[in-house]
């Protein structure tokens, strides 16, 4: 992986700014501690730092094609650059280097980038200069595995990064919040959509490519849209199950094969779950070795563990295991410190000690992400059935339920049936879209609004906004589906692909997910309903592909999801920290401290467990503390 940034300037006769660039460029060392490069232009200046994994001597950037005038910066894997390699050197396209770089800077040479975008198989955020053309590209992967931000100056001047922190720096940025988002965040723990917690600042959405050129305002499309791919897909006939295990087990093969190449040490994550086991199934199916690692807690409740090593033993694996401890709030204050934007599932955090202990080992790690959204193994998509039955009960009586439940002590171990009963209850009576979003949201918009400053809240503010607009997106998808499309455009985007994006690269480790393929993707796109959820129980076909190649008790297993003991620790380790936090001279303006104290004495005398919404204002208000963030109140 990569880090990738450049500034694209209207006028020819500007002189470019080689200091800011390299501030900008030196911003990004930690996702590629292993080189770095600028190249300057009249229009177009781009940086570059690279972590080595491919073509190790060779491959520098930001890459030059002199003849036609192409410079590319790149972040990224493109797994089947070896075929397209072979396909422009049939086609008489000579190359100089082994690496995958080229491949697209001279695939878009000869193809147009039309073309190339549909041949390319990969995870990537890259920007080409086309000189001839006077037009800058910014591309994002399809399903958003790599980072793109990017904003516009007065001037026209664009601005652009692979993490924020490197677009604060220019003068186009200024110190103030975007309000919306702050309220999506502390609603879901995370900044959803295709705006960032700063005003002005915005993400490339998944699948698109913008483009630039001097005189004109940015323009971005799509060049791969989910939402057709899955109607489309759904139009066909369905066939015998028999051959759709085949070819899913086929094509997930495939996938992972194509994932293993690699010039320097590769691994993968083992969580002791379905999708990671399969994953790393797979792989000792096509090599001999394998490193993998595993994170657990000092709390039993939430530690998988013993599944890892249950797995890892069936596998024959050389496996490595790590507990994650909060003796101190040290692990805490260096992850805040690093987030890019203010991130608040708690998952973050095991996360950021497998990287950092998979990269004293490796430097490319597998990892088991995406299987739930492809093939519905959340818990939300099993509450979906029954939701569709609970809506349908009397009002007051579906609101005495959600009363009763609310008022039951909370427990304090990893999420429950009573966590997810009350999660249930508190969406029952709202329509499919809004009850599905519900489930992951930190608290409701009554909640939300005593915790907001009344000058600082905006009235207009709807939560459930963000799901409504990509679920009316795809309105003759069968149920299920059209809430796994939810799941495609908010969950996985904003939440699980920025923690592993931001935990990896933070170390340099570069993580390859194979599920989150658009080949698989689009397959299960098409796949009936029921070989994904059977019953109340999902990833039904990955159940079946992975009998004799994964412990039974495994393939059984409930899922169990990956949070960390945030209760435990902020009413223990983190006591201090979150008093003097939340409740100092330094604490988040917009938020009512009256009311932010009542939550930290509910859950520090154990009467209430509001450790999600705690971890969620802490991250926030570390985040502003440290100097990665602007400490006024929310823009209006």
């Amino acid at each position: 992986m990569c880090g990738i940034c450049g500034i694209a300037h209207p006028h020819r006769d500007h002189k470019p700014d080689n200091d800011l660039l390299e501030r900008m460029t030196q911003s990004l060392a930690h996702r590629g501690p292993d080189e770095s490069g600028t190249v300057l232009t009249p229009h177009v200046s781009l940086g570059h730092r690279r972590l080595s994994v491919i073509d190790l001597a060779t491959g520098q950037q930001p890459m030059e094609e002199p003849e036609r005038n192409l410079l590319l910066s790149y972040n990224g894997e493109i797994y089947n650059f070896r075929d397209l390699r072979k396909e422009l050197i049939a086609e008489g396209i000579p190359f100089r280097t082994d690496s995958d770089t080229e491949v697209l800077l001279l695939g878009f040479a000869h193809w147009g980038m039309a073309r190339l975008l549909q041949k390319i198989v990969g995870m990537y955020a890259f920007a080409l200069w086309d000189g001839r053309e006077h037009r800058l590209y910014l591309v994002r992967d399809r399903l958003g595995v790599k980072p793109l931000y990017w904003c516009t100056d007065a001037d026209g001047t664009l601005y652009f990064a692979s993490e924020l922190r490197a677009l604060r720096l220019t003068p186009a940025v200024e110190d103030s919040l975007n309000d919306t988002a702050a309220f999506h965040y502390f609603n879901l723990g995370y900044v959803v959509g295709q705006e960032a917690i700063i005003q002005g600042v915005h993400q490339l959405a998944p699948g698109t490519c913008l483009t630039w050129q001097p005189g004109a305002p940015p323009r971005v499309e799509d060049y791969w849209n989910l939402a057709e791919v899955w109607t489309q897909r759904q139009e066909g006939t369905s066939r015998p199950e028999q051959e759709y295990y085949e070819e899913f087990s086929a094509l997930l093969q495939q996938t992972i094969g194509e994932r293993l190449l690699s010039e320097v040490p590769l691994g993968a994550f083992l969580s002791g779950g379905l999708d990671s086991s399969l994953i790393c199934a797979g792989i000792r199916q096509q090599q001999t070795s394998l490193k993998t690692f595993s994170m657990g807690f000092e709390e039993r409740s939430y530690s998988e563990l013993p599944w890892a090593t249950l797995v890892a033993n069936d596998l024959g694996t050389d496996h490595q295991e790590a507990i994650v401890a909060c003796e101190d709030p040290d692990l805490l204050l260096q992850v805040a410190s690093h987030l890019d934007e203010p991130f608040a599932d708690t998952s973050i955090l095991p996360t950021w000690v497998l990287c950092r202990e998979a990269r004293t080992h490796l430097t490319v790690a597998l990892s088991g992400d995406g299987g739930d959204e492809l093939l519905a193994g959340y818990t939300t998509h099993a509450a979906d059935k029954l939701h569709g039955v609970a809506r349908h009960l009397p009002r007051p009586a579906l609101t005495m339920a959600n009363a009763l439940i609310q008022g039951l002590p909370d427990s304090r171990a990893k999420v429950g049936t009573l966590f997810k009963l009350k999660q249930f209850l508190a969406g029952a009576h709202r329509d499919a879209c809004d009850a599905h979003a519900s489930w992951r949201m930190l608290q409701s918009r009554d909640n939300l609004r005593a915790l907001i400053l009344p000058e600082a809240w905006d009235d207009t503010f709807d939560a459930f906004a963000p799901f409504r607009e990509v679920y009316d997106q795809v309105p003759h998808l069968n149920p299920l589906d059209r809430m796994l499309y939810v799941d495609y455009k908010t969950w996985l985007a904003n939440d699980i692909l920025v923690k592993v994006d931001r935990a990896s690269m933070a170390h340099g480790l570069e993580v390859r997910s194979p599920f989150l393929d658009h080949r698989l993707v689009e397959f299960c796109a098409g796949m009936p309903p029921a070989l994904k959820l059977r019953g109340f129980r999902g990833k039904h076909i990955m159940r079946k592909v992975a009998e004799g190649h994964v412990p039974d008790a495994v393939i059984r297993r409930k899922k169990a999801g990956f949070n960390s003991p945030v209760s435990h620790w902020i009413a223990g380790p983190w006591r201090d920290l979150v008093q003097d936090t939340l409740l100092g001279h330094d604490a988040p303006a917009l938020l009512q401290k009256e009311r932010t104290r009542a939550l930290i004495d509910e859950h520090m005398a154990g009467k209430r467990d509001h450790g999600f919404r705690l971890f969620a204002l802490l991250m926030f208000a570390l985040w502003q503390t440290n100097g990665t963030a602007p400490r006024n109140s929310v823009a209006k």
